[in-house]
């Protein structure tokens, strides 16, 4: 019984350590904006031709806006959860590729 127990102890701990450490999640891509005045967004096309909406909120926002039509990879910090940037992507940082 001490057996079975120190088991799910280790696989718990094993689990708790491989999910609270944080992962770099980065994406590849073009940024270009998508839509009409005066709803118009900043986005990214990674090499795929998934499309994905940069939220407003990105520490790096005006710096991505001025570098539109660039191939860059971006570092994502998370993913928006609330409000009119739902589902959009914060991104910390971003490094700008050369072709």
């Amino acid at each position: 019984m001490k057996i079975i127990f120190l088991i799910s102890f280790l696989i718990s701990g094993c689990y708790f350590l491989s999910s609270s450490s944080p992962q770099k999640q980065t994406l590849e891509g073009k940024i270009y904006t998508t839509g009409n005045e005066p709803f118009v967004e900043l986005a990214i096309e990674s090499r795929d031709g998934k499309v994905y909406l940069i939220s407003k909120n990105s520490p790096v926002y005006k710096s991505l806006w001025e570098n539109q039509g660039k191939y860059v990879v971006i570092e994502i910090e998370k993913k928006e959860t609330k409000g009119i940037e739902k589902g959009k992507l914060v991104v910390k940082g971003f490094k700008i590729l050369t072709k």
